[in-house]
């Protein structure tokens, strides 16, 4: 990255030798003028010896007796401020030379790592950008892979024929304090190769890279390593959900397994699923419904369900045939489940059936009434 000489970054090198060295200090740009001075009204003036330490490319030293001619220029060391081979300015130091001379070299030295951080930071942010825009591009369904793109990818030396799969980390909370305590724990525990970034929803997308076993994604190994980092990123106190997509072998594939981590994070917790870490293939069925809701509520068969939601205010019957379904049909584990008599759960799944015309002791009829209830859930 080319170097260049603000009045920002000049300031800064006055300000941080001042507060070390009681002479002033003047910093020239590379065509002469002074842009960081301790003496502000000096600032914007031509320095007619930086002119000549540019010309010259070497330092120079004024005496008091030659100032005259240099402009009024003041006693002082004059030094090119150099970063590789190129002199992009000039720092100067007022005062008597036999008791300035000794802090020159480290005067100069102090600019230049001042510059050369600068640049660094720069260099940082602008990966940091690519980088984001180039995950933003794999992740984006529509995104058309050009010339451009393949130049951003050499620019970060990233290797492209890594297996990956996406994984979406949300913390549920609307403050910025914690999503950024979140971002800045999860950057310290995700590993070399992975590519992550913060969406401007607050949640963070990870394309991790993964181990395969003959061509396979051994998924047991991901998840062992997304249980470590949820139970130290339980830590910040924060209610935190992870979701992970299937493994897809070409990176133009990777917005498949994003998509299915989005996805599989909303309807985990709109169903509000147990576990923390949410799988595409757990849920592959209920992201597929979620699609489908605009028909299926549509259908006589939701109506149906419609009828017994009006006559369950209190969520009773819904719960039980809930509870129900999860427990595969078993009257006895449902009733100890929700710690009623197993007569009260015959009772209560009887009304059903007079409610909705759903019979819920007959398996297609149950059938429908389940996709009712998840379709009530995910809507």
């Amino acid at each position: 990255m080319h170097a260049t000489l603000t009045s920002e970054i000049s300031q800064n090198i006055v300000n941080r030798t001042m507060k070390i060295l009681p002479y002033n200090v003047n910093v020239m740009d590379n065509e002469g003028k002074i842009i960081g001075s301790g003496d502000p009204k000096r600032i914007s003036m031509k320095h007619e010896v930086a002119v000549e330490v540019i010309r010259k490319k070497q330092s120079i030293e004024v005496k008091s007796e030659d100032a005259l001619p240099w402009g009024g220029v003041k006693e002082g060391l004059n030094l090119p401020i150099v970063i590789g081979d190129e002199i992009v300015g000039v720092v100067g130091i007022t005062g008597k030379l036999d008791e300035i001379r000794g802090y020159g070299e480290l005067v100069k030295m102090t600019a230049e790592m001042i510059i050369e951080q600068s640049i660094l930071e720069k260099e940082l942010q602008l990966d940091e950008r690519i980088n984001r825009e180039v995950i933003t591009q794999l992740i984006n369904k529509g995104y058309k892979y050009d010339t451009l793109f393949y130049k951003k990818i050499k620019i970060l030396q990233l290797n492209l024929n890594e297996p990956r799969v996406a994984i979406v980390i949300k913390g549920n909370t609307d403050e910025l304090r914690l999503l950024s305590r979140l971002t800045d724990m999860l950057k310290e525990l995700i590993e070399e190769h992975d590519l992550y970034t913060t969406l401007f929803t607050g949640e963070m997308v990870i394309l991790k890279k993964v181990s395969l076993n003959d061509g396979i994604w051994n998924e047991e190994k991901t998840l062992q390593v997304l249980k470590i980092w949820l139970t130290k990123l339980d830590r910040l106190g924060l209610e935190i959900s992870i979701s992970i997509g299937s493994f897809y072998s070409e990176h133009k594939e990777w917005w498949k397994s994003y998509e299915e981590a989005k996805d599989a994070l909303v309807v985990g917790e709109k169903l509000k699923v147990t576990q923390r870490i949410f799988q595409f293939r757990d849920v592959s069925l209920y992201v597929l419904l979620s699609k489908m809701i605009p028909t299926i509520k549509e259908n006589s068969i939701f109506r149906g369900y419609d009828k017994l939601k009006l006559n369950d205010k209190n969520l009773e019957l819904q719960n039980t045939l809930d509870s129900y379904i999860k427990n595969s049909g078993n009257s006895k584990q449902t009733a100890a489940e929700l710690y009623v008599h197993r007569n009260t759960v015959q009772y209560r799944l009887s009304k059903i059936h007079e409610i909705t015309g759903k019979n819920p002791f007959f398996y297609s009829d149950l059938f429908e009434l389940y996709l009712s209830l998840i379709v009530d859930k995910l809507d």
